[in-house]
């Protein structure tokens, strides 16, 4: 299966339309890394199979007749992280740096539940560079953290992507 990566552009230039498809389409991706065969996964999703592939691109390819899912991908996210104060937006290129952020966000979990200002430690000098490569910092103070989350009106239900890039 030989497809060129079609989304490694920045997610802020996609309508709407393709920005739900292209978060329906990395969905899929999820579901077939946990083990969901493409087919299911697509159907689940609601969205057609040849879409899939148009936006996850070389992320898929085909093994003895099946579609299977790369462990890693350059497949650009748009996600939240806090720095200087704020929540900003960033997009990043890749299920590492993705997964880098999404552990962030488990470790201000943990000090917000725990009030364990320790484990914000592993990431203070820990840098981020986005798709336009400008370098992040992630926000450690804990005070810091603390402001940013009481502005958020929700905790709970707070997700780290931002909408356009799931």
């Amino acid at each position: 299966m030989k497809r060129k990566q079609v989304w490694t552009k920045n997610l802020d230039r996609l309508t709407t339309k393709q920005i739900a498809k292209y978060d329906d389409s990395l969905e899929v991706l999820r579901m077939m890394r946990a083990g969901t065969s493409f087919n299911k996964a697509t159907k689940t999703v609601g969205i057609s199979p040849p879409t899939v592939k148009k936006f996850l691109g070389n992320t898929l390819r085909k093994i003895k007749k099946r579609i299977k899912a790369k462990g890693h991908d350059i497949l650009i996210r748009k996600m939240k992280i806090y720095e200087n104060g704020k929540q900003v937006s960033v997009q990043v290129r890749g299920i590492q740096r993705a997964k880098l952020i999404g552990q962030y966000h488990s470790v201000v979990g943990q000090f917000t539940d725990k009030n364990d200002k320790t484990t914000l430690k592993q990431f203070e000098n820990q840098i981020l560079k986005d798709i336009f490569w400008k370098t992040h910092r992630f926000e450690t103070e804990p005070d810091e953290i603390l402001v940013i989350l009481l502005k958020q009106e929700d905790r709970e239900f707070f997700e780290i992507y931002a909408s356009g890039g799931t």
